[in-house]
């Protein structure tokens, strides 16, 4: 048996070992975590939000599921600041349409009969359904539910306290 009767073969294999890799591109490249680095003049005050609490300047590791963060700077002798995040779509998750072309050559490799010739795509429909709606939808529901698909806005916060004047 000739090797190139095999490379449909061969190609579908690889593809299906590398699904893991091809869905929840966000989570891969983006992470479901987001550093938020918060200044403040003076420094060293306390930065808050959620369950994570950081003297200034410093860097609060927050998820990025959340969808509302308030960030709560206080110092002694300055009045508090309150900062809200916004979540926002990151754009990071439409790389899970990578799915729909390598479904469609996967799905022509697998419905490939050796009496057809290599560019045969016989299964490209059932390909494209697997590669377009199962591997990016799947991808598309692992980034959004574990919030990958989203960055928090803004990833900067710089603030100048003010004084309180003394209440005696």
């Amino acid at each position: 048996m000739s090797i190139f009767r095999q490379l449909p073969r061969l190609f579908a294999i690889l593809t299906v070992a590398a699904t893991p890799v091809l869905i929840g591109c966000a989570t891969v490249i983006h992470g479901t975590r987001q550093d938020v680095r918060v200044e403040t003049d003076p420094p060293g005050a306390t930065a808050s939000a959620g369950d994570q609490k950081i003297t200034t300047p410093g860097v609060l590791r927050l998820k990025r599921k959340e969808k509302a963060f308030e960030i709560v700077v206080e110092k002694e002798g300055y009045g508090t600041r309150r900062v809200a995040l916004t979540r926002k779509d990151s754009g990071w998750d439409w790389l899970n349409t990578i799915g729909i072309p390598v479904g469609i050559v996967a799905g022509g490799a697998i419905g490939h009969r050796s009496d057809s010739g290599f560019l045969a795509f016989e299964g490209a429909a059932t390909g494209a359904l697997i590669g377009g709606v199962v591997l990016s939808g799947a991808g598309f529901l692992i980034d959004n539910g574990n919030g990958a698909a989203y960055k928090l806005d803004p990833p900067l916060v710089v603030l100048r306290l003010e004084p309180v004047p003394d209440a005696r």
